[in-house]
């Protein structure tokens, strides 16, 4: 009996011992996983925001006349737009190549790091948009020296490829990377972003950053250099020395630089910037809570302890997740990626039902970087605010405000004759510039200018708002304050 007891207790010892493992692994992985969730989202958010800019970009009429009309007044036209746009809507550069790669505007223009007649023919992004794809694209600045995520797109006229736009933005970047640095120096945690061809692009470490991780292929090491993807960085390895597998996508690992310390290693796809992401937990973690139990009723209390408070944390992330991802934090207006969905839905649904269609009224704040420059970005923020309250009270419950980007918003408005809809946006224009904007300044008067365009069935949610955006230039043009229709005439505006 003694034996058979004492048989059965080992048992009970082997068994427990193996599931406290089991559930020591598994919250460490959720914690891991929550973290990169974050990451992901917080990518999706700062860049994302900017994906359809080059394609608004190659439509204006300032980047099309300095490719299709080329010569000094043309282009410095050119570089006045882009110098606004970049301005207002807070990226490093925007600028204009010829298809020989040559860069012939520049919102730096003036500038002593203005890059005007330089040739970035080499540069990936040129060469994507040059073939007719959009190009996205990691990388140093020529200029800066900083990292930086590129966006260009080929500029299409009369059916024919004339030139590549381009924008470069950092601050997602920087801001990313302090956060790292801060998570590191404060607890220890330490995350490796890497681009495709393992080359860290940022770490918890600042001097980790542009070693490659392993050895790099010679052809690829060869094509970084002649693109200058990092400029002239050398690539020096990590020594990282991995351990056993003690999951999928799980190890143990080691680096040289931190003697005496071991982390648990999970890797993720980060494709919102081309790369992979290395995400760790302190072996710390992991052992103790192994070697502490040592009974089988502590380790139930202890297991559905932490499992309750895992759920609650988890829960309520996702809870917060979930709002940040359909609801701007500064306006209270939904985001773009609830946008996405909601119009994905909507083309759908007109092309079932043509009697379903619906419209877009497109807004932007009038001289918003004035306002900016003035009173300073609290008062902008106030003001930011301010109009998306008064917009949004316009708007019915069945129809949808978002923050579009910056100082724009869009309305999505269903079932409305264009009469209606010509009216709802002036309705709104009228509201704006009555109201006033009351900011850590005093009252602020502001107005807005709009563009309307209604859906066609068939047409793609890009197309529509490239009909809206002309139709909100145009109202700019007309001397801004006014909403201007596909039902009107060019540079009417006028009030219905």
């Amino acid at each position: 009996m003694l034996g058979l007891l004492g048989a059965a207790l080992a048992g009970i010892v082997v068994f427990a011992h193996d599931r406290i493992k089991q559930n020591a692994l598994r919250h460490i992985e959720r914690t891991l996983d929550s973290r990169n969730d974050v990451a992901k989202l917080y990518f999706l958010d700062r860049l994302g925001k900017y994906e359809v800019l080059p394609e608004t970009l190659a439509s204006s009429a300032a980047v099309r006349a300095a490719l299709q009309e080329p010569g000094p007044a043309s282009r410095h036209e050119a570089n006045l737009a882009l110098s606004e746009i970049a301005g207002g809507i807070g990226v490093d550069r925007i600028w204009i190549m010829d298809m020989e790669g040559q860069v012939i505007a520049d919102s730096r223009w003036k500038s002593l790091d203005a890059i005007i007649g330089r040739n970035v023919a080499f540069r990936l992004y040129f060469q994507d948009a040059a073939a007719g794809r959009m190009g996205r694209f990691v990388g140093v600045g020529s200029t800066s020296r900083t990292l930086g995520y590129f966006l260009s797109r080929p500029v299409i006229i009369d059916h024919a490829i004339r030139g590549v736009v381009a924008v470069r933005i950092s601050q997602p970047f920087k801001d990313f990377e302090a956060l790292l640095w801060k998570d590191w120096e404060a607890r220890e945690r330490l995350t490796l972003l890497a681009d495709a061809n393992g080359i860290l692009l940022m770490s918890g470490i600042r001097a980790w950053t542009f070693r490659s991780i392993g050895v790099p292929e010679p052809d690829r090491l060869a094509g970084l250099r002649r693109s200058l993807q990092y400029g002239d960085q050398e690539f020096p390895s990590l020594a990282m020395n991995p351990g056993r597998t003690i999951a999928p996508g799980m190890r143990f690992v080691e680096f040289a630089e931190l003697p005496g310390k071991t982390f648990i290693q999970k890797a993720y796809d980060m494709h919102e910037i081309g790369g992979r992401g290395y995400l760790h937990a302190d072996a710390e973690d992991y052992w103790p809570t192994v070697a502490v139990q040592t009974g089988l009723v502590a380790l139930a209390a202890a297991a559905l302890f932490l499992a309750a408070c895992f759920l609650a944390e988890r829960w309520r992330l996702q809870a917060k997740l979930v709002e940040a991802a359909i609801r701007d934090p500064l306006t209270g207006l939904h985001t773009r990626l609830y946008m996405q969905e909601w119009l994905h839905d909507a083309i759908n649904a007109h092309a079932r039902h043509e009697e379903r269609g619906f419209s877009l009224l497109l807004f932007d704040i009038d001289h918003f970087k004035s306002i900016n420059d003035t009173y300073g970005h609290a008062a902008g923020d106030d003001v930011l605010r301010g109009v998306a309250r008064l917009i949004n009270s316009c708007v019915r419950t069945e129809d949808l405000a978002v923050r579009y980007g910056g100082e724009e918003i869009a309305v999505f408005v269903r079932l409305a004759e264009p009469g209606e809809v010509i009216q709802l946006g002036w309705r709104i224009r009228d509201h704006v510039a009555q109201s006033g904007i009351m900011t850590s300044h005093g009252l602020i008067k502001v107005t807005i200018s709009g563009g309307i365009a209604a859906h066609a069935v068939g047409e793609t949610a890009a197309e529509l708002f490239e009909r809206a955006d002309k139709k909100l230039y145009e109202a700019k043009r007309a001397g801004r304050n006014r909403v201007c229709s596909q039902w009107e005439p060019e540079g009417s505006g006028m009030r219905p």
